[in-house]
């Protein structure tokens, strides 16, 4: 066991900190039905049947991830489920039973739990997901928001972050940045810009994950790692790159940015690269594959989302993750927002 100082504080450890002392100290052996446990975007564990199950869990809490500026009750519905659909098509898997576990103050009205349940009903609805429990309880302040949703996959087809090789293509599945772009447009509110940008404040409040992309590719064996765009494209890479021991290079001129976004961009004075590679919860996905499959991939993305997958760049031999732009090659920083970093 490692030792820490007594005054050593949550925010000396960090997010990354605490995760790993969490799984030292609790699991620091698996059970053999325990296929994945800590350390990708669902916890996968064996069944009776020919099918293993796939168990995520996320939470959003107000002033973290939300506030009422930036999120209605029906859009925050919306996403709860959203981020847990996200995990699911990062591991090549379908989702089927949510829980939903609620903190609320006891002041807050009905209309709220009536737009609320209105959201995460529309997408349950678009993905076929039951929801079968959870819990409420009675919060002294934010509202905290916990769904935990399971979904099933063949053993075989499940695509976990470790699998990338050196040389394989990068790829994603959409245009990255919309949501930073739509999140600036909400925390900076001006009413002509926001009806006039309605594609980027829909990217950060009602997000479509591309699930059935994430099983195809996961069916059909293309993807060799996988991972969903919430913190990030720089930031969720490197825990590809981490757990499947490559390093990467990004073509700054392949990176898909939407005409809203680098409109939006001109007007703030903003580089939208920026919000491509650091903004976060796109909930697009990313994911490795081999160069021999670059038709494939493209044909079978344009016809599942009517928008073929960009490629992006390449994993490498050498270690970290690479820029490269008109100017050369640079190392990037991983960027995306970091949990008791104060």
């Amino acid at each position: 066991m490692e030792t820490t100082s007594k005054t050593e504080t949550l925010k000396d450890l960090g997010e990354v900190g605490i995760i790993g002392f969490i799984q030292r100290e609790v699991s620091p052996k698996l059970p053999s039905y325990i296929r994945k446990g800590i350390g990708d975007d669902c916890a996968v564990l064996e069944t009776v049947g020919d099918r293993v199950l796939l168990v995520t869990t996320d939470t959003l809490i107000q002033g973290i991830h939300f506030t009422v500026k930036t999120l209605s009750p029906e859009a925050l519905g919306w996403k709860a489920l959203a981020v847990n659909v996200s995990d699911i098509a990062a591991m090549g898997g379908t989702p089927r039973t949510a829980f939903l576990s609620m903190g609320i103050r006891p002041e807050t009205q009905i209309s709220f739990m009536e737009s609320f349940v209105a959201g995460f009903k529309a997408l349950a609805r678009k993905t076929n997901v039951v929801l079968a429990g959870g819990d409420t309880v009675e919060s002294p302040s934010s509202a905290v928001i916990t769904v935990t949703l399971l979904g099933d996959c063949k053993p075989e087809n499940v695509v976990y972050r470790s699998g990338a090789m050196v040389g394989d293509d990068l790829w994603v599945t959409g245009p990255l940045g919309n949501a930073a772009g739509g999140l600036f447009l909400l925390q900076n509110k001006r009413v002509a810009l926001i009806s006039r940008y309605e594609s980027l404040i829909r990217a950060h409040q009602k997000p479509m994950p591309p699930l059935e992309v994430g099983k195809e590719l996961g069916e059909r064996s293309l993807a060799h790692a996988m991972i969903d765009i919430s913190d990030g494209i720089a930031k969720d890479l490197g825990h590809i790159c981490e757990q499947s021991g490559v390093g990467a290079v990004l073509e700054g001129a392949s990176i898909p940015v939407s005409h809203d976004l680098m409109d939006l961009a001109a007007e703030a004075g903003k580089n939208p690269l920026e919000w491509a590679l650091h903004g976060g919860e796109d909930y697009e996905l990313l994911f490795t594959a081999s160069p021999a499959d670059r038709e494939k991939i493209l044909s079978l993305t344009a016809k599942l989302s009517k928008i073929p997958a960009t490629r992006i760049g390449t994993t490498s031999e050498q270690q970290g993750i690479w820029l490269e732009t008109q100017k050369g090659k640079e190392p990037i920083r991983s960027g995306g927002y970091l949990h008791f970093s104060g």
